[in-house]
């Protein structure tokens, strides 16, 4: 028997503010897009049975869109003969017993089952027993949950066994990811003699035991990932293999740091330039620093320039470190005449980023272009009275 071992979709994630001309984020399509090729690759793969060990969505109030794409693609798995195991993790489980989980839409759909009611819950498909511990309230709550599964194995045959779990087992603590829910995994859970042991929470792709993985996350969500390889398991539980299934091509790229020493506010351009030529920025995100730069050459960086390559990108971040005791870099100085277009540029990548609303972004470049106008045409004089 085979089956797909995937977790952390986390649909309804949504970022950085860029819009398609529809005004829907598009980091956030960008991950839907991404889950319907996955499930696309699921299909081609034709496993036995898909395990998804929680964080389906993003927010345990999901909004229409994540729960309509995630119907979609259960429907499109059913459809073709393959049944599928969920759990909730800790951002789709309510965090109390009053709130109404988002999976009880999708309980009694044929082919789906799902673990989402704090408690352990056991499923059986082509005589493998998939049993499932989802998000629980309270960490203590997990062994309890723990003990039923051994009971039920102490009472039973032999038989194929997977277990599927959402947390950060001990040894992985100290990568903890700090959110609401994160709860710690006994290494005592890793030493049953389990067929398969599925794990979500985690990320990154990782065996921590002879018989348990994590899947990892099936997209990129913060930089730490960036040099992550994003995928499915695809595990025969009759040999123990596990083969690693790449899904997406790599996107968020975290670039080795320019050395910015000495160097002025153009030869910085020249770097930053040549550096995202060869990247290629086009639907990617990307973060470089800026090492050892001055002060002096990086406020002296032009807007234009920069709100050009963030334009390229889905997400673009340069981040300056200062050296403090670097001696001050002549810097090429900007035409006054300059001025007017390099404001609008700004406001334009600005308003691009969301930073700016766009009823308000035509008067705000009319008066900001009528004043640097003013002001170059005043530069020779004493002072400028902006209220003129």
């Amino acid at each position: 028997m085979k089956i797909v071992h995937m977790a952390d979709s986390h649909l309804g994630f949504s970022a950085y503010g860029r819009v398609d001309r529809w005004g829907r984020n598009q980091r956030e399509e960008m991950i839907y897009q991404g889950f319907g090729e996955i499930i696309e690759k699921i299909i081609d793969l034709a496993p036995d049975a898909v395990v998804h060990a929680g964080d389906v969505f993003h927010h345990v109030r999901p909004r229409i869109r994540p729960l309509y794409v995630f119907k979609q693609s259960l429907e499109r798995l059913t459809e073709a003969g393959i049944p599928v195991i969920i759990i909730s993790g800790n951002h789709d489980a309510p965090k109390s017993y009053a709130a109404q989980s988002p999976f009880t839409l999708f309980e009694g759909m044929e082919g789906v089952h799902i673990a989402h009611h704090y408690r352990y819950e056991r499923f059986e498909i082509d005589g493998c027993q998939f049993h499932c511990i989802p998000f629980c309230l309270g960490p203590e709550d997990y062994l309890e949950e723990f003990r039923k599964v051994q009971e039920f194995r102490m009472e039973s045959s032999p038989g194929r066994d997977v277990l599927v779990m959402h947390g950060l087992v001990e040894a992985l603590w100290d990568r903890r990811l700090r959110t609401v829910g994160e709860h710690e995994l006994k290494e005592s859970f890793l030493k049953g003699d389990f067929s398969y042991i599925a794990l979500g929470h985690y990320h990154g792709q990782a065996q921590v035991a002879q018989n348990a993985w994590y899947s990892g996350s099936v997209e990129y969500f913060r930089f730490g990932e960036a040099k992550d390889d994003k995928g499915l398991l695809l595990v025969d539980l009759d040999s123990g293999r596990v083969e690693q299934i790449p899904v997406r091509e790599r996107y968020m790229i975290d670039l080795d740091p320019v050395d910015c020493a000495g160097l002025s506010s153009r030869e910085i351009e020249e770097a930053v330039a040549a550096v995202c030529d060869d990247v290629g920025l086009k639907d990617k995100i990307v973060r470089l620093r800026l090492k050892d730069a001055s002060r002096e050459a990086y406020r002296s960086l032009r807007q234009r320039f920069i709100g050009e390559l963030k334009n390229q990108a889905l997400h673009l971040e340069i981040l300056p470190e200062f050296k403090e005791d670097l001696p001050i870099i002549e810097t090429e100085p900007m035409d006054s005449k300059e001025l007017p277009l390099e404001f609008k540029k700004f406001i334009e990548g600005e308003a691009a980023e969301g930073g700016i609303p766009p009823t308000i972004k035509e008067d705000v470049v009319s008066y900001g272009t009528d004043l640097m106008t003013k002001i170059s045409e005043k530069r020779t004089t004493e002072c400028f009275d902006a209220s003129q």
